[in-house]
């Protein structure tokens, strides 16, 4: 049983003991160093990636995401018919669509293929844990929609599909507290995630559609507008990628997950 499990047993039947008396509680052997503290143990992290991967490997939202700007936007207009060649009705309300609407939606097409590590597992404080978390998709589809309304009328509509290699690196930190469980020996065990840093990295943009093109005519003209973007306005990338990770930072925030004491006790790697 790693210091953890030690600590968390320790802790869920002190909470059950209620008011018995301290002393007659086992000891815990003395903390580690701190060096040693702040060492990732790789079997316990690889039971957490574990974890991970059962968890939430299979339930992969699809579309991963979905921003759009303007995307749906709506204008009330009023509508008249004539009658005869002074004679107007009265005016009817219609709301029709307008304006420039954009949407961007992310999926992950194969989630399968989707691998998640633990790089970083430390114990700081007895009830406090820091993780990082590797997150790599071999493929992730990326589609772009615009179109141009007027009073009602579409003008234009297109969209630009392109695939690449994507990868995210999420930092977080843990604390738990135990709870008791009325009529278990085990309490359950509060888990407060924290997300401290998010970092996303892609790869080998492909687009496969764009301007009505498809095939290798679609990738020449997509590296040609990838290049040129990157060549005007070189701070572009950089800035959509801060963007982009502090829009994965707020949206983990901090969460509270509740966990059966011996289901947690049952994830720690034997020693």
């Amino acid at each position: 049983m790693t210091r953890a499990a030690a600590l968390a047993l320790a802790a869920g039947v002190a909470a059950f003991a209620g008011a018995a008396d301290p002393k007659q509680l086992p000891q815990l052997p003395p903390p580690a160093a701190k060096a040693e503290a702040l060492k990732t143990d790789p079997a316990e992290a690889e039971a957490l990636a574990k974890f991970l991967r059962e968890q939430f490997g299979k339930k992969i939202p699809d579309p991963l995401t979905t921003a759009g700007h303007n995307w749906g936007n709506r204008v009330t207009v009023y509508q008249r018919e004539r009658l005869g060649f002074r004679n107007w009705t009265e005016p009817v309300p219609e709301v029709v669509n307008h304006g420039l609407w954009r949407r961007v939606t992310v999926r992950i097409p194969d989630p399968d293929k989707v691998a998640i590590a633990v790089t970083e597992l430390t114990h700081p404080a007895p009830d406090k844990v820091n993780v990082t978390v590797a997150i790599a998709a071999e493929r992730v589809d990326i589609r772009m929609e615009n179109q141009l309304w007027r009073l009602g009328n579409r003008l234009y509509a297109g969209e630009t599909r392109a695939h690449c290699k994507a990868g995210l690196v999420l930092k977080a930190e843990v604390t738990s507290r135990p709870e008791p469980k009325p009529g278990s020996l085990f309490p359950d065990v509060v888990l407060t995630i924290k997300a401290t840093d998010a970092k996303i990295f892609y790869d080998d943009v492909v687009v496969d559609h764009t301007a009505g093109l498809d095939g290798e005519a679609a990738r020449t003209v997509g590296d040609l507008v990838l290049r040129t973007v990157k060549a005007v306005a070189p701070d572009l990338e950089g800035d959509l990628l801060a963007k982009a990770n502090a829009a994965v930072l707020k949206a983990a925030g901090t969460r509270e997950v509740k966990v059966a004491l011996d289901k947690l006790l049952g994830l720690m790697p034997k020693k």
